[in-house]
């Protein structure tokens, strides 16, 4: 048989000519002596075992305290609860959730109210260094201009 590229064959004699047109396929040398059909062969230890999932659920708690810079005003406070893997952006959602959507362009701090550490939204209370129990968000904003403002 003449080998092809993919993989297709073509006969070399008038023999194989007859054999590919009788639906014969050319005899395959014996089989290597040793191994038998039957033998197992072996099995890994770690075959059909899998390992435990990791669980996607944050497990640990963080109670966030949730605070106006200034003024004070104990009205503007409370508490969310959540998990060091939550992000500023939800935090700041909530915030303007709170405010009636009357409020915009937020600046938050985390335990601390300075101008050089304001965090970004895209960050997580856990690389604010917050990995669980309690904290406290500081956050001042523009306010829009609206009925009450005019």
């Amino acid at each position: 048989w003449l080998k092809l590229p993919g993989g297709r064959a073509l006969p070399r004699t008038q023999q194989e000519v007859h054999r590919a047109s009788a639906g014969c396929q050319p005899k395959m040398g014996k089989k290597p002596a040793g191994k038998k059909d039957g033998a197992k062969q072996e099995r890994s230890q770690w075959e059909g075992k899998h390992p435990e999932p990791k669980s996607r659920v944050d497990e640990r708690k963080v109670v966030a305290t949730v605070k106006l810079a200034a003024p004070v005003c104990s009205l503007l406070e409370f508490k969310l609860e959540c998990t060091p893997s939550t992000k500023i952006s939800f935090l700041v959602d909530r915030i303007i959730d709170r405010h009636g959507g009357s409020i915009s362009d937020l600046s938050v701090c985390v335990n601390r109210f300075h101008p050089e550490e304001i965090v970004g939204r895209d960050k997580t209370l856990e690389q604010c260094g917050v990995f669980g129990g309690e904290c406290i968000i500081y956050y001042d904003f523009v306010p829009r201009a609206g009925a009450l403002l005019q």
